[in-house]
C-alpha cells in the first residue's frame, strides 16, 4: 500500500481590502424627503424597520428563491414593487440558490455593499428566464442561515432599489452571528493558531505515514484524523466577532479530512487495498475542498501562504 500525506499551508494574512461597492442610489431629482422608518417587522432570526407609507404585502409567486420565515413589504400605493426578506440554506453560505443561478443567462458576480454596518452580497437587476420583473438580491450569511432579500419591481427603479437598501440598513440579526465578507484581524489571528497547530501535528505524523510497519502507519493516520477533528472543532468555536463566510466550508473540509484518515487507518490495519485506495481518494477530495476554501479566503482579502 502506498502512503498518503497531504500538505496544508498554514499562515493566513490580511491583504488590503479593496473594491468594495457601496449603494449609490437615491439621486432621483426629487426634493421630497423619504418617509420616516416607523414601521417594524420581525422574523425568527432578524428584525427591521420600514417606511411609514409601506405595509405588509404578499410575496411574488414567480420568485425562484425559496425562503423560510419571510417578510413581504412594499409601498401601499405602488403596484409591482416588493421587498421580500427571509432565510435560505444554500450549500455554501452566502451563495445564490441553485435554481435561480440556473435560470440566469450567465453567473452573476456579486458586489459587496455595506448597509447599516453589515456587509451584504448584492446582485443588481437580475432577470431570470421566464420573468419580466427585475430583481436585485441581497445576501447576508449568518451562522443560522443566509438572510436573503429580494427587491423586485415590474420595471427597473433606482428609487425603489434605494428604498430597499434603506430598509435593509436597519436590519438587526437576532439569532446567530453575521458572517464576515471582509477581512478581519481577529479572525485571521485565530485561524493562524488553528492551522499552525494542525500543521505541527501533520509534520509529526509524516514519518509514521511513511513507515513500512502497518500498525505505525495506522496510528499516524489516527493521529491525523484527531488533529483534523480538533481543527474543525476549533474553527467552529472561533470567538472573533467577525467570523468569515468561509469558516463553515473550512470546518466541513477538515471533518471530511478526518473521516478520510480514519478510513486510511482502518484499511491499513485490515490490510485491505481496496479500502485503502478509497480512503486515499477521499483524502484527495478533501484536499481539493480545502483548496477551494483557501481560494475563497483569498477572494475575501486574506493571503494564504
Amino acid at each position: 500500500m502506498r502512503t498518503v500525506m497531504r500538505t496544508l499551508t498554514s499562515t493566513v494574512f490580511i491583504a488590503a481590502a479593496a473594491g468594495f461597492v457601496f449603494a449609490h442610489y437615491g439621486s432621483t431629482g426629487t426634493k421630497a424627503s423619504p418617509s420616516p422608518l416607523t414601521g417594524r417587522a420581525a422574523a425568527a432570526n432578524f428584525s427591521l424597520r420600514y417606511p411609514s407609507d409601506w405595509g405588509r404585502t404578499t410575496a411574488p409567486v414567480v420568485s425562484r428563491v425559496s425562503l423560510q420565515g419571510t417578510l413581504a413589504l412594499g409601498p401601499r400605493q405602488a403596484s409591482g414593487e416588493t421587498l421580500v426578506v427571509g432565510t435560505a440554506h444554500p450549500a455554501a453560505p452566502g451563495t445564490l440558490p441553485a435554481d435561480l443561478r440556473s435560470a440566469l443567462p450567465s453567473a452573476p458576480s456579486p458586489q459587496i455593499v455595506t448597509l447599516g454596518g453589515s456587509a451584504f452580497y448584492r446582485y443588481l437587476d437580475l432577470v431570470p428566464s421566464g420573468q419580466t420583473a427585475s430583481e436585485s438580491i441581497y445576501v447576508l450569511p449568518t451562522t443560522n442561515g443566509t438572510i436573503t432579500a429580494l427587491c423586485s419591481a415590474s420595471k427597473r427603479s433606482d428609487l425603489f432599489t434605494s428604498s430597499c437598501e434603506r430598509v435593509l440598513g436597519t436590519m438587526k440579526v437576532t439569532l446567530g452571528r453575521v458572517m464576515s465578507l471582509v477581512p478581519d484581524a481577529g479572525y485571521a489571528f485565530e485561524l493562524n493558531r488553528i492551522l499552525g497547530q494542525l500543521n505541527a501535528a501533520r509534520a509529526a505524523a509524516g514519518r509514521g505515514l511513511r513507515s513500512s510497519d502497518v500498525k505505525v502507519r495506522a496510528a499516524a493516520a489516527d493521529r491525523l484524523a484527531a488533529a483534523d477533528d480538533r481543527a474543525a472543532s476549533a474553527a467552529h468555536h472561533i470567538t472573533s466577532l467577525s467570523v468569515s463566510v468561509a469558516n463553515q466550508p473550512l470546518e466541513a473540509a477538515l471533518r471530511m479530512n478526518a473521516d478520510a484518515y480514519r478510513g486510511l487507518a482502518s484499511a491499513a490495519l485490515k490490510q485491505d487495498p481496496g479500502a485503502y485506495q478509497r480512503a486515499d481518494a477521499q483524502i484527495s477530495r478533501s484536499s481539493r475542498a480545502l483548496g477551494a476554501v483557501y481560494a475563497q479566503l483569498r477572494a475575501l482579502g486574506y493571503r494564504i501562504g
